[in-house]
């Protein structure tokens, strides 16, 4: 009786540990969930100033049709995430006020990151006095009549009447800019100045013993494809209101405006 409980005791020992074993063997054949690493960023870059582009687009480099587009960080950066390989071009939309950055030809190779040099967005600037008081124009715009095929630049303050130091003052410039200085009293370059009276005064308008005119002189043009193109230069002269009395004086420079 005894011999068979030893065998019995012996035969529960070597069970467990077989059973051990192969649950230890187990548990090392068994391996350890993959850690997921994120897929790299196909495409950064940087703009500066942060605040001067309202998104970036990748367009297809062939049919130039935007692909997806994305809005860079209070920062500036901008990242595309996992972009097939090939030739992509970068289109960057400006706020208003600024010049828009060339577009950029970027090359995607697959498992690698394509980094953007940091890209610096010109801001157009336009300082003027009218009568020796000195204005700060909160609107610029430029815009192309295809009638007479001038670009206007309008600078303004807010909507005429609102307030009692509101304006527009509008530039006329031939359409084919160039370097040099051009009489304001024609059609193809003239300026106009509206106060809150809602009183305009024209640069073409003239009297006896104060003929009508002023100059615009461009002293540079950027205009070299691919665009953006973008001139600046100064201005200055006396208009004339033709229903009332009066006139004003106006003088100022412009920066960087695109066109």
């Amino acid at each position: 009786m005894k011999n068979r409980l030893h065998l019995l005791a012996l035969g529960l020992a070597l069970g467990a540990g077989l059973l051990g074993s192969a649950c230890s063997k187990k548990a090392q054949d068994t391996p350890a969930p993959a850690t997921e690493v994120p897929a790299a960023p196909s495409i950064t870059g940087l703009i500066q100033p942060a605040d001067a582009v309202l998104g970036v687009s990748l367009k297809d480099d062939n049919t130039h049709q935007t692909i997806v587009g994305v809005v860079p960080d209070s920062k500036g950066a901008y990242r595309f995430e996992t972009m097939p390989a090939g030739t992509y071009i970068l289109y960057f939309n400006v706020k208003r006020g600024y010049v828009p950055p060339r577009e950029l030809s970027v090359t995607v190779t697959a498992g690698k990151t394509t980094v953007v040099p940091t890209v610096t967005v010109v801001q157009s600037t336009v300082a003027f006095t009218v009568d020796g008081v000195a204005a700060a124009p909160a609107a610029i715009d430029l815009m192309l009549f295809s009638t007479t095929k001038n670009f206007d630049l309008v600078l303004s303050n807010g909507t005429l009447g609102t307030t009692p130091d509101s304006y527009v003052l509008r530039i006329s410039m031939p359409y084919n800019m160039a370097v040099g200085t051009y009489s304001l009293n024609g059609i193809m370059a003239y300026a106009t100045f509206t106060g809150a009276d809602l009183v305009t005064y024209d640069s073409r308008v003239g009297t006896p013993t104060a003929p009508a005119g002023g100059t615009l002189t461009i002293t540079s043009v950027f205009n070299v494809p691919p665009y953006p193109r973008y001139a600046s230069g100064t201005f200055s002269f006396t208009g004339r209101a033709t229903a009332a009395s009066g006139s004003k004086t106006i003088t100022g420079s412009f920066s960087d405006i695109n066109y």
